[in-house]
């Protein structure tokens, strides 16, 4: 099959721009893994470490040239810093969810204590009996106020003078044994059956602090809920849980969206053209506001510029591997040729030994495939040896043959989509006035470039 051929080349510059572009999205998923593990308190600093190490271990392949091993391993690595990142997420939420709800068992503890206290007619000390007493502190203020009040206890019994009523009541808060611990005290509460509203509320919130969204507005609704007799909470807490929910999933669009912007920052900051340094700005400014909708608008005109510059790298190392390697062969190729080759989607290069043939190459411009066939150099109205135009069409075979080689030598690969064999199409001739004419003009144009 040495006729005219169509093919396609990968070259060892795209191979490595390929593998670059996948650390680049393996850095924004260190960083949004970094992140997140740091707003939530869920990784150390041991923990990134050995992140980076297996990055920088990564890095280490591509100096190595081993192309096909670094791509499957960053790709196994960004999956798991996704997957690790999303379950140290939910352990973040579990976490907040259970601080709720301990919470509020120890608010309804102090409650207790506080009636225990003031059944004994203990005096209690105003700032005790307000953190006892109030709503908004938190569980530490809470626990502290408690072993505070917990030895303002009497270890005798309840007074004589203490009522029918509050001698039972102090019974079966434990009155009349010595001092507790705060953890025994709260151990030996009347467990209190869990809500289901606010078992969901308690969730919901806990996704949001693990997102790293402020629950704020939602403090005061919760509040009014929690205030509420459990036999009422399910009926009014329908339309919190629906905002909720909406909170939460509109939370996780905007972290999958700033995950994908961060992705296309890291691979636009390899590019040095106008257009992505400008992107690059947009990208930053949206990633500084959370509230910003112009995410998907960025992520698709970014995916547009990586894709066109990438491909027009690859279309020019392409074109150079393949003029490189035919003047390697003894083919006449001077400096321009690559821009004469887009201008007119097509070129012909002289065979110096053999100045009446040559090969056409043309495509590449509007895809990867790439053709090529011999040609003769002349007169089509000259009579033609067809002998001598076989037996070239055939030396061009054994000259692709080692095109294919010395592409791979690079760490390049060439494959063939289709090929005529020899003799099947006529030799095509092409003007000796055209291919001159191709040369004087890129010749021209290298002489008009400064110096």
């Amino acid at each position: 099959m040495s006729g005219p051929k169509a093919f396609r080349i990968v070259t060892r510059a795209e191979i490595i721009a390929i593998c670059r572009r996948n650390l680049a999205r393996l850095d924004a998923a260190i960083e949004s893994w970094t992140s997140a593990g740091k707003r939530n308190g869920t990784i150390e600093q041991k923990d990134i470490d050995k992140v980076i190490a297996r990055r920088d271990e990564l890095r280490r392949l591509l100096d190595a040239d081993r192309f096909v091993e670094l791509q499957k391993q960053v790709a196994a690595e960004t999956t798991f810093l996704q997957a690790d990142s999303e379950r140290r997420v939910e352990r973040a939420a579990d976490v907040a969810a259970r601080s709720k709800r301990d919470l509020r068992r120890s608010k309804v503890a102090a409650q207790a204590l506080l009636e225990r206290l003031q059944i004994l007619k203990i005096e209690i000390p105003p700032d005790i009996r307000g953190e006892l007493s109030g709503s908004t502190g938190s569980s530490e203020r809470l626990e502290a106020a408690m072993a505070k009040a917990l030895l303002l206890l009497p270890s005798q019994d309840t007074p004589e003078t203490a009522t029918d009523r509050q001698r039972e009541l102090a019974a079966r808060l434990g009155a009349g044994e010595r001092r507790d611990t705060l953890q025994a005290w709260i151990s030996r509460q009347p467990p209190e059956m869990e809500d289901p509203a606010l078992a969901r509320v308690d969730a919901f919130l806990g996704e949001l602090r693990g997102l790293g969204i402020d629950s704020g507005p939602f403090s005061a609704r919760v509040a009014v809920l929690e205030a509420e007799p459990p036999a009422r909470r399910s009926l009014i807490a329908d339309s919190l849980l629906l905002d909720l929910a909406v909170a939460v999933k509109d939370g996780r669009a905007r972290a999958r969206m700033a995950n994908e912007l961060r992705e296309r920052r890291a691979e636009l900051s390899m590019m040095r053209s106008p257009e992505a340094a400008s992107l690059l700005a947009e990208i930053d400014t949206t990633l500084a506001v959370p509230s910003a909708s112009n995410g998907q608008v960025l992520v698709q005109r970014a995916d547009l510029l990586i894709e066109e510059e990438f491909k027009a790298m690859a279309a020019e190392e392409r074109r150079r591997a393949v003029l490189e390697g035919l003047a390697s062969l003894g083919y006449e190729v001077s400096e321009g040729m690559a821009t004469a080759w887009v201008q007119n989607r097509q070129i012909v290069l002289r065979k110096t030994t053999n100045p009446g043939y040559g090969v056409e190459l043309s495509g590449g411009s509007k895809s990867d495939l790439l053709q090529v066939r011999a040609v003769g150099i002349g007169s089509s109205a000259e009579a033609r040896d067809a002998n001598r135009d076989r037996n070239m069409e055939t030396i061009w075979c054994g000259e692709f043959d080692r095109l294919k080689a010395l592409v791979a030598k690079a760490g390049g690969n060439v494959s063939i989509e289709f090929a005529r064999p020899v003799g099947q199409i006529p030799l095509k001739i092409v003007p000796d006035s055209i291919a001159s004419h191709e040369i004087e003009v890129i010749d021209r144009q290298h002489r008009s470039l400064p110096s």
